[in-house]
């Protein structure tokens, strides 16, 4: 048998760009559109002209929806700073530290409500905090009674 030489191959043709190369572009010209600042989680004092804390105004919506018995508004989100966007916009541009809270609401209101429904009130109450960029409520609804029970 006699080896045979082969010809030398011709060199390919460079690739196309890759798709995502393709998609970074795009996500550059994404970047540069101007995004709507959110509106502000909390609002100005207008006796004082200072800014009300989220945890404050969370606690007035409350007492004035529902006329508890006993509120507790704790602010926790010193407890989720390393969450991925750990500081939410809000108050102006501001950058708040101010996005978890744990609840605690004892109203004669609640009487006869499921838990759930009890936690959706509280939700309603709360809507424009929400659409301003508070993250996370954590919540217990009691009747009196059954607050008593559980002491």
């Amino acid at each position: 048998m006699a080896a045979t030489l082969l010809a030398p191959r011709a060199l390919a043709p460079a690739p196309a760009p890759s798709p995502r190369r393709a998609r970074a572009a795009s996500t550059k010209r994404a970047a540069s559109r101007p995004r709507l600042a959110p509106p502000p989680l909390r609002a100005v004092d207008p006796e004082t002209g200072e800014w009300v804390s989220v945890r404050d105004t969370i606690e007035e919506k409350i007492v004035a929806a529902l006329a508890p018995t006993y509120v507790l508004v704790r602010d926790d989100s010193e407890k989720h700073a390393l969450h991925k966007g750990g500081q939410h916009d809000g108050h102006a541009g501001v950058r708040s530290k101010e996005s978890h809270f744990n609840v605690t609401v004892v109203s004669e209101q609640f009487e006869g409500m499921t838990p759930v429904t009890r936690h959706r009130t509280i939700n309603a109450i709360l809507k424009e905090e929400f659409d301003a960029g508070l993250h996370a409520l954590q919540l217990s609804t009691k009747t009196p009674a059954e607050y008593e029970k559980s002491k």
